[in-house]
C-alpha cells in the first residue's frame, strides 16, 4: 500500500511539475496572436478555445457510511498545477483536455450522515442506516441480518425498542460502535 502511495505521488508530482513548467514556459513563447498557450492545446488534443476557458475538475468522494457526492470546481488552466498539489491525496481516475477526475475514500461519515443518521432495522429484519428515522424508510446503507430472537433474550428491552424506533449517530465513534454492539446478532444463514 505504502508503495502504491509513493508511486502515485511520485507521478503527480511530475505531472504538476511538468505541467506548471511547461505553463510557464508557454507564456514565454508567445504565438501570433499573443496567447502563448498554443502548445497546451496542441499536446492535449485540445483547441485554443479550451485553453483559455477553466478546466473542471470534479471531485469525487466515498464515505465510510455509503454515501457518494462530487463536488465541480473550476480551475483556470494556469493554476491547475497548484490546484493539484492541493489534492495531493487524491487518486487520479479519468481526465481529458477540459476534465479533470479526482477520487478519495473518506475514513468518515458523509455530513449528511452526521446530520440525520439513524441505524434500525428493516421490515426484513436487517440492520440499516437509514436518512432519517427508520419508519419514514430512506435507506443509506444496509450491512447484515439481524437474528432478532437471539437478540430479544440478550438484550434489555430498552436497547430493542432503541432500535426498532433508531439508533441517532452523529459521528464515526457511534457508527462502530452501533456496528459492534448489534454484530453479534448477525445471521449465518444468507438468503438464497
Amino acid at each position: 500500500m505504502r508503495r502504491h502511495w509513493l508511486f502515485f505521488m511520485s507521478w503527480t508530482a511530475v505531472f504538476a511539475v511538468g505541467l506548471a513548467g511547461g505553463i510557464a514556459a508557454g507564456e514565454l513563447i508567445r504565438d501570433q496572436n499573443g496567447s502563448g498557450l498554443s502548445w497546451l492545446a496542441v499536446e492535449t488534443g485540445g483547441s485554443q478555445e479550451t485553453v483559455n476557458k477553466s478546466y473542471q475538475l470534479v471531485l469525487a468522494r466515498t464515505y465510510l457510511c455509503g454515501v457518494k457526492d462530487e463536488e465541480i470546481k473550476q480551475v483556470p488552466h494556469e493554476q491547475l498545477a497548484q490546484a493539484l498539489v492541493a489534492y495531493s491525496g487524491w487518486e487520479i481516475i479519468a481526465s481529458d483536455p477540459a476534465k479533470l477526475i479526482l477520487y478519495k475514500r473518506e475514513n468518515d461519515l458523509a455530513p449528511s450522515c452526521k446530520a440525520n443518521g439513524y441505524f434500525g432495522l428493516s421490515p426484513d429484519g436487517v440492520l440499516t442506516l437509514f436518512n432519517g428515522l427508520p419508519a419514514e424508510q430512506q435507506v443509506v446503507q444496509t450491512f447484515y441480518r439481524i437474528d432478532t430472537a437471539k437478540m430479544e433474550t440478550k438484550l434489555t428491552k430498552d436497547k430493542l425498542e432503541s432500535l426498532k424506533r433508531g439508533i441517532r449517530v452523529r459521528d464515526l465513534a457511534e457508527y462502530n460502535s452501533v456496528l459492534s454492539t448489534y454484530s453479534e446478532f448477525q445471521t449465518d444463514e444468507e438468503e438464497s
